[in-house]
């Protein structure tokens, strides 16, 4: 089990034209990584980043961070992926902040810089998937509101997809338009059913946690910081390791595998975004990475057919995999692309 949450004229293929846009500034690429990593964004950051932290209505302290720039009136959240923090968006909020955004940040719970859940740091655990959802939204009303942004966009990566759909069949007026990345309907369960997923996971949550506290899932164990060579994240090796090393930098942000309880609560969230789907009224794009060994497409397929998404389906990125924002230059600026052509429209 794995649990990490062609330029555009390709993208014609599947919507002519729809989704052309013409970038103010371009993106960046992998020729320009390591001097980006090592110069520019560490000042980047430094300038324009403030950090802080709300407590969550249980009293967990959740950690974020906004970029502002004066006379921009739009602005992106940006909802990441399980085992991740803000600290690693640092090159997808360079590219959106001279697209001209501002940005909202957010670690959730149990993650990031955010206070861990259990006494083993190293667990990926939260004890009800709905308190990701809450957290959203205390950040979205606390914190993005107090901005008063004219249009407010979402983009969520993977376990922050699922978040998100569950945040917009509930709030569906909160968002201007969103954009899901690799979203977690569905986990890559490597063949195994999905009901016997399910009842090992209960077993071994149950059992588990009569002798302690929750243990980890079939599999699972500590951070480990895999080569390059044997990720199956993103083709792009400058940025795979630029992400890497940002771990090794920031330990305090390391992240083992996941819980036999976190398997499921994100299970179950997944089978309810998908649903209550046909909640949605906010103007969807999904994205799909078209090698993804770590979430399940044909949920996320099953997902766009009651959600209404862009195009009645998810936009597929052919050869990417999971990370699609860290991924090889051909799929990243595809997948960017497409995000920025999607809210130019609103």
């Amino acid at each position: 089990m794995k649990f990490n949450c062609l330029p555009l004229l390709a993208l014609t293929l599947f919507s002519a034209g729809a989704l052309a846009v013409t970038n103010p500034y371009p993106l960046t690429s992998e020729a320009e990584v390591p001097a980006l990593y090592q110069q520019t964004l560490p000042d980047f950051w430094r300038t324009h980043a403030i950090e802080g932290e709300f407590k969550a209505r249980d009293g967990v302290t959740i950690r974020y961070a906004t970029l502002r720039q004066a006379k921009v009136d739009r602005a992106i959240v940006i909802v990441n992926g399980r085992v991740e923090s803000y600290l690693k968006y640092q090159e997808l909020a360079w590219d959106l902040w001279r697209q001209g955004y501002n940005l909202y940040l957010i670690d959730h719970r149990g993650q990031g810089l955010s206070d861990r859940m259990l006494a083993d740091k190293q667990k990926g655990y939260v004890a009800d998937f709905e308190d990701y959802v809450v957290d959203l939204k205390q950040f979205h009303d606390q914190v993005i509101m107090a901005d008063q942004p004219a249009k407010l966009f979402l983009l969520a990566h993977s376990m922050g997809g699922a978040i998100s759909a569950l945040y917009l069949e509930r709030w569906p007026d909160d968002i201007k338009a969103a954009v899901l990345s690799s979203p977690m309907m569905g986990i890559n369960l490597g063949g195994l059913p999905k009901w016997l997923a399910q009842g090992l996971a209960a077993s071994i949550d149950t059992v588990g946690s009569w002798l302690g506290e929750p243990p980890y899932g079939p599999g699972q164990g500590s951070y480990q910081s895999h080569e390059f060579a044997d990720n199956g994240l993103s083709h792009s090796a400058p940025r795979y390791q630029a992400f890497r090393d940002l771990y090794e930098q920031h330990p305090q942000i390391k992240l083992g595998g996941v819980t036999a309880h976190w398997i499921r609560e994100g299970i179950a969230a997944g089978d309810t975004a998908i649903a209550a789907a046909d909640r949605i009224k906010t103007p969807l794009l999904l994205l799909q990475a078209g090698e993804d060994s770590v979430v399940d497409n044909a949920a996320q397929d099953a997902f766009c057919a009651k959600a209404r998404c862009e195009g009645g389906k998810p936009l597929r990125i052919e050869g990417a995999w999971h990370e699609l924002f860290i991924e090889a230059d051909p799929q990243r600026q595809a997948a960017l692309s497409a995000t920025l052509a999607f809210f130019e429209r609103f």
